[in-house]
């Protein structure tokens, strides 16, 4: 049969539509996978641009760290070491008066010379003179361009200066037999022999006090009362702290019994806090972890 009019124009329109629908389908995928393909780099971007400012804070808390400890000097005093300073940067070169106000001088320049520090410091070592005269082990230090002869000069400085004070005061490690020592001087300038010394077989955290730790001690002292309190008296003036955490008082015929429980001290090893920093892409936050460094 012939066909008819009608049924070659629908035929056509059937045709037009269906190629109307694949464009539209095209344009569908098209405009779909841009926008994929958008919300792809739009994220990439922020999560670059999240470690880049993660990378920022790290390098900023970095430079405080150097400034503060007097590392490196900051020649042009805009609170900031620039890549030419850290360059040119030689720690074992700079002077102390090129980071005044670092921890690194307020040790050896402020502490060392510190009158209070002095005045209960023990005797100087006859290494600390030459020809009778005290040796500056702070301008030998200053002058000094190598790691040995720092080391050494520096160490001069701890054993020669007020800092010297300090290793008596809070001992750098756990030293029972110094610590009876301590003790015994004590006695013995109080014109006493201990009937009982001994450091007390348990640990003792101290949870208030990061970085230092505790040697428990018992005492047990008996005699008359001006000799009891002189002793407690001198123990108090000790510049090596005790912590009498709990005692016990009796009168006997020959005078007072004391027994006591305390703790010395001692720095336990130093760690450096870092912060580990993550960054995930696609969240609202971002976790931070502390890890430890030893210095």
């Amino acid at each position: 049969m012939p066909k008819k009019p009608a049924d070659t124009k629908r035929k056509k329109i059937s045709k037009a539509q269906q190629l109307t629908m694949l464009e539209v389908l095209g344009a569908s995928l098209v405009l779909g996978t841009c926008l994929v393909l958008v919300n792809f780099i739009l994220r990439y971007i922020d999560f670059n641009a999240q470690v880049i400012s993660a990378k920022n804070d790290a390098i900023a808390d970095y430079d405080q760290t150097i400034r503060a400890i007097g590392i490196c000097p900051d020649k042009d005093n805009d609170k900031h070491l620039s890549d030419k300073e850290l360059q040119e940067c030689n720690p074992d070169e700079v002077e102390l008066q090129d980071v005044v106000g670092s921890l690194r001088y307020n040790v050896m320049e402020v502490m060392a010379q510190d009158e209070n520090l002095e005045s209960v410091a023990r005797a100087r070592n006859e290494s600390c003179y030459q020809n009778g005269e005290r040796i500056d082990f702070n301008a030998l230090y200053a002058a000094a361009r190598d790691d040995d002869s720092r080391k050494l000069f520096q160490q001069g400085i701890k054993i020669c200066s007020a800092l010297r004070v300090i290793p008596d005061a809070l001992p750098a490690q756990l030293n029972t037999e110094a610590l009876m020592a301590s003790l015994n001087q004590i006695f013995i300038e109080s014109d006493w022999e201990p009937e009982s010394l001994a450091p007390r077989d348990e640990k003792v955290v101290l949870e208030d006090y990061v970085g230092v730790e505790a040697i428990p001690v018992t005492l047990r002292l008996n005699g008359s009362g001006p000799t009891v309190i002189r002793i407690l008296n001198n123990i108090d003036r000790s510049i090596r702290s005790f912590d009498i955490n709990s005692a016990t008082v009796e009168w006997t015929n020959t005078g007072i019994s004391v027994q006591a429980r305390a703790n010395a001290f001692y720095l336990d090893t130093i760690w450096g806090l870092e912060t580990d920093k993550t960054v995930k892409a696609g969240t609202k936050t971002n976790s931070n972890k502390k890890t430890s460094s030893k210095k």
